[in-house]
């Protein structure tokens, strides 16, 4: 048994080292249009406020933030991840953003692999985290197994992602989704902190979303097509094999719904619930115009990995770039807080 798990532990890490690698290879990012040029903020010449009158702090899961945005789930459990993961989690502290972390499937069979987030917890204690697992090993493991997951890191919630088809691309034949909807009651049902659902790249649409919150849910992150498409990924891994899945993974180039089409299905929805954006935002001008359509918080993924992969004085500065962008857009817009966005509408249709 302690040879089987050796060798499971040693295959998770080489794929989540190979994840790291094929994420910020521009073959893996999405070759289908994003959308965002679909939606424009409406220009104000005389905003009758002052650049430093905008304010970017907000409540994310009933924390104060400086920021709508939030670190998106990114890579865990293997020896690269730590020293990312660190990086990332100080500068979170630092700019008082979230962090959401990646997934925690290793945790479920190798006591060890808990080291990784207690020892990050340590060496950054004022880091906010979001937990994460994935809809196949909620169904497969115990709930309280799962719960431990969070309670391990401190967590100030727990994102179950979905994500059919980078597991039917990933290992063939085996991505079992059965009873997801009832895993995902029922732990909304027994849970102390809020159950976050999100995509990993595909997007939602309205009658999913509605569905999850029906359930329980308390946030869905929509997360659509525009950045890495984990599909395209999981195809690269497998270029040299004989399996086919490299050539099967070409047929899902344009898969899904963009991020920008999932907010704007689930615009009226997201003015009694809490919806939040990822997938493929490259600016704060994408972040403002997610916020714009409803979405209450933003998600930043493949370029903190970019800069996290170098320093943290780069995940630094990709943060204040992102924050400076979306501080002009509201600026520009003639909007001085997140709140005005409920009531104010700063867009348009191209």
């Amino acid at each position: 048994m302690k040879s089987e798990n050796k060798k499971m532990s040693q295959k998770f890490e080489a794929r989540k080292k190979e994840h790291i690698v094929w994420a910020l290879n521009s073959k893996t990012q999405s070759q289908t249009d994003d959308h965002f040029d679909w939606v424009r903020l409406i220009h104000q010449p005389l905003p009758e406020i002052n650049l430093s009158d905008v304010g970017l702090k907000t409540q994310i899961l009933k924390k104060t933030f400086s920021s709508p945005h939030f670190i998106g789930s990114m890579t865990a459990g293997h020896a690269q991840s730590k020293k990312i993961n660190l990086r990332l989690a100080e500068a979170a502290a630092e700019k008082n953003w979230l962090m959401c972390v990646g997934s925690q499937r290793r945790e479920l069979t190798d006591e060890q692999a808990q080291t990784e987030w207690k020892s990050i917890r340590k060496l950054s204690p004022k880091t906010q985290f979001v937990s994460n697992i994935g809809l196949e090993e909620l169904i497969q493991t115990p709930l309280k197994n799962i719960l431990k997951l969070a309670e391990n890191l401190e967590a100030l919630g727990l994102i179950i992602h979905v994500n059919p088809l980078q597991e039917a691309l990933q290992k063939k034949n085996q991505a079992n989704f059965s009873g997801g909807l009832k895993a995902i009651e029922k732990i909304s049902k027994n849970s102390e902190i809020p159950i976050i659902v999100k995509e990993v790249g595909f997007g939602m649409d309205l009658e999913t979303v509605k569905r999850l919150f029906s359930l329980g849910v308390s946030v869905v992150d929509v997360s659509g097509k525009g950045g890495t498409h984990w599909g395209l990924l999981e195809g690269l891994r497998h270029q040299k094999n004989k399996n086919n899945l490299f050539e099967s993974s070409q047929a899902f180039k344009d898969w899904g719904y963009s991020t920008i089409e999932s907010l704007l299905m689930c615009n009226s929805l997201a003015k009694k619930n809490v919806v939040w954006a990822s997938g493929g935002i490259r600016s704060g001008v994408h972040s403002a115009k997610c916020l714009a359509l409803g979405a209450k918080a933003v998600g930043i993924a493949q370029p903190m990995m970019k800069a996290a992969v170098s320093s943290k004085l780069a995940v630094l500065n990709v943060m204040d770039q992102f924050d400076y962008e979306l501080k002009v857009a509201l600026f520009c817009t003639g909007v001085v807080s997140l709140k005005q966005l409920d009531t104010k509408k700063v867009w348009d249709f191209l």
